[in-house]
């Protein structure tokens, strides 16, 4: 890579990062070109000369987080670990990543549709990154399958399930029905989640 394509990687996700922040603090349609510029201290030119329109770096901005998020899961698997407890930590895991980028999550989860067509591009590419996340999740599932520590069940829906269990967790505290730690609100993610894979004991 030359210094050139370096010093743009940079200033690309140093860009990119002020956009989730200013997407936290006003939401999709609070987010501007001129709000992005001032918070990555860059000026308006600048951000043009990567991104040609404001809906362009949003779901770049969106696309980004979300594939630094599913390689921070991924960071944090250990193969070598019993099944279930591979599970746990997994669980646990996207958990803490998912709490640790809750104000960008929240643009995404809370009141602020992207507003676009599922056909598009833009949807695909957003998909593409959430499915490469689900395969990465059933992946586990199903090496726990194969060892029968859990049992047989189609991968790919308890992933999405499972998925759909941490969203709902974290919406629920974002709307602010629920006072309890965050580790009590993952530890009852785990039991709920690994009671409904569990095993069926042979008789």
């Amino acid at each position: 890579m030359t210094k050139e394509e370096v010093i743009k990687e940079f200033r690309v996700r140093e860009i990119l990062e002020a956009a989730r922040r200013v997407m936290a603090r006003y939401g999709m349609q609070g987010t501007t070109i001129d709000r992005v510029a001032e918070e990555a201290k860059v000026a308006k030119g600048t951000i043009y000369l990567y991104f040609d329109t404001k809906d362009e770096l949003v779901h770049t901005a969106v696309i980004e987080g979300l594939r630094e998020m599913t390689a921070e899961v991924l960071a944090s698997d250990d193969p070598s670990m019993p099944p279930l407890e591979r599970i746990r930590r997994l669980i646990l895991s996207q958990f803490r990543i998912q709490a640790s980028n809750q104000d960008f999550l929240k643009t995404l989860i809370i009141g602020n549709s992207l507003d676009i067509e599922l056909e598009s591009e833009t949807a695909q590419r957003e998909l593409r990154v959430y499915a490469g996340h689900l395969d990465f999740v059933a992946s586990v599932l199903q090496d726990a399958i194969d060892h029968g520590a859990i049992r047989p069940i189609d991968p790919q829906f308890a992933a999405f399930m499972l998925g759909e269990m941490l969203t709902g967790s974290l919406r629920r505290r974002l709307l602010k029905l629920a006072s309890s730690p965050l580790e009590s609100d993952a530890e009852a993610v785990v039991e709920l989640f690994l009671k409904g894979i569990a095993a069926i004991p042979c008789d």
